[in-house]
């Protein structure tokens, strides 16, 4: 049995989810051959999905105070709390690919920044950023990422594990698109520009951390058959996923969502990659 806590040289500490991995028993992968640099790549990617898949579960354990001093049910703080377990559930799935990969289910934790309480504004607008940024934004793209992934695995055993971290995905972003429809509406207009606001912070970085993927080669099939990033094709998956779903549906309860993403766009540092739906496309 590991330890309770490892600690690296430096003394950071490091995640191990080998025991929890074998616990649940051998996941067979597609017998495919990758050249070095995309099997470094591809082992790379679930090594720090597994890491963070795991450290999400605390975004959705700080939700729930806020949740409370927002007035929401004792269902919705329950809620919270089960999407929270599915995080550590997802790290442990994404270790179990590293063991089939003959990798150690073992990385160095990330660096940890406090969880949003957004002290300026009142209870329900605190959480409602949250929301927006987590449900609406990250939960909703993952749910189109994780969906292709699926498509695409490679075996039916990588199949079953990615579909159900598709149906949590799934689940946490319903959470929040639930929340948004039956709150946001009944907001004053002020409000939901200021939310638009914070939504313009949240697009911008996003934008800078998916366009990372703009300068990766294109993944080959059966590197995506193991569930590989596809490149500059993770990105145009997430960018129409907020162009085409996300924004959509805000602008109907009323939040500005559109000129937040075009300010993000126009703001964003990308460089050469002269990002518009030209580029994604």
């Amino acid at each position: 049995m590991s330890p309770p806590i490892l600690l690296t040289r430096e003394g950071a500490p490091w995640l191990d989810l080998t025991s929890e991995a074998a616990s649940r028993g051998r996941l067979v992968l597609p017998d495919v051959r990758l050249d070095h640099a995309e099997r470094q790549a591809l082992v790379a990617s679930w090594r720090g999905r597994m890491a963070s898949e795991y450290v999400s579960a605390r975004v959705f354990a700080a939700m729930m105070p806020q949740a409370m001093a927002a007035g929401l049910s004792a269902s919705d703080t329950l809620e919270l709390a089960k999407m929270a377990e599915e995080e550590i559930d997802h790290g442990i799935r994404c270790a179990r690919v590293l063991t089939a990969l003959g990798e150690q289910a073992v990385t160095e934790l990330p660096l940890l920044p406090r969880v949003p309480t957004h002290d300026d504004a009142a209870p329900i607008e605190a959480f409602l950023r949250n929301v927006l940024d987590v449900s609406c934004v990250s939960e909703t793209v993952a749910v189109a990422l994780v969906g292709s992934e699926r498509e695409l695995a490679g075996t039916p055993e990588l199949g079953i594990e990615l579909e159900r971290i598709l149906a949590d995905e799934v689940g946490h972003a319903r959470f929040g698109w639930r929340i948004v429809d039956a709150v946001v509406p009944s907001l004053s207009t002020d409000l939901r520009l200021r939310l638009g606001a914070f939504l313009a912070v949240t697009f911008h970085e996003r934008l800078e951390r998916f366009a990372s993927f703009l300068q990766l080669p294109a993944a080959s099939n059966d590197a995506m058959s193991m569930g590989a990033p596809a490149g500059p094709g993770t990105f145009r998956v997430f960018f129409e996923t907020l162009d085409s779903v996300t924004i959509p549906r805000l602008e109907e309860v009323g939040i500005p969502a559109r000129r937040a993403f075009e300010h993000a766009i126009r703001s964003a540092a990308l460089g050469s990659a002269h990002l518009d739906r030209r580029s994604a496309a």
